[in-house]
């Protein structure tokens, strides 16, 4: 997993062989298969390994902070942000190559963001109980996670040259008028 990550993260998933997976690790091709049927199924695994980190991560700074959602959401964009940036293979792998796998969004958002959706539910579910059901909460929290992504992803193609804080700026506006949304929402159905 070290090596493929290492590899995916410096040559992208189209460029990436089984064999350059296992030059780097030192290992014979017939270990590679012990352990993947294919070159896809391996990045799949690293990919998911990445996104059970910054998931981690995200949530380590969000449980850091005071029970208030936009200061936790502010909170978890600036430890998402600055965890793909720490490290440019993360970044690819994370979101720049995402799509290029041929897994499609659906795919992405149920197999490696599951965790991360379900977080935000419950949080919402917490904050807004009057109005949770009344806004498909699958498309708000769909619509957020592409924000989140679509962003890193410019941001990233741009060599990370805005400050980190522009980046959480703008993906936070995002949450600042959902909070208003939904606080409306809530009020009026309470």
């Amino acid at each position: 997993m070290t090596a493929a990550f290492e590899v995916f993260g410096q040559q992208g998933y189209r460029q990436t062989t089984m064999r350059l997976i296992c030059a780097q690790a030192r290992l014979a091709d017939r270990y590679f298969y012990e352990h993947f049927g294919s070159t896809h199924d391996c990045y799949v695994a690293v990919h998911t390994q990445a996104c059970l980190e910054a998931a981690q991560v995200v949530e380590m700074a969000i449980r850091s902070l005071p029970g208030d959602l936009l200061l936790r959401a502010r909170g978890g964009l600036t430890a998402f942000f600055e965890h793909i940036r720490s490290d440019p293979r993360r970044a690819r792998i994370l979101i720049l190559d995402s799509s290029a796998s041929g897994l499609n969004a659906q795919q992405r958002i149920d197999e490696q963001y599951a965790f991360v959706i379900e977080l935000l539910k419950s949080r919402f579910r917490q904050r807004y109980p009057n109005a949770y059901n009344k806004p498909n909460m699958e498309y708000v929290v769909l619509g957020c996670m592409g924000m989140i992504i679509n962003t890193a992803m410019r941001w990233i193609e741009r060599d990370f040259s805005d400050p980190i804080e522009t980046v959480v700026d703008h993906t936070h506006y995002a949450w600042m008028g959902l909070d208003s949304w939904m606080t409306q929402l809530n009020a009026a159905a309470g």
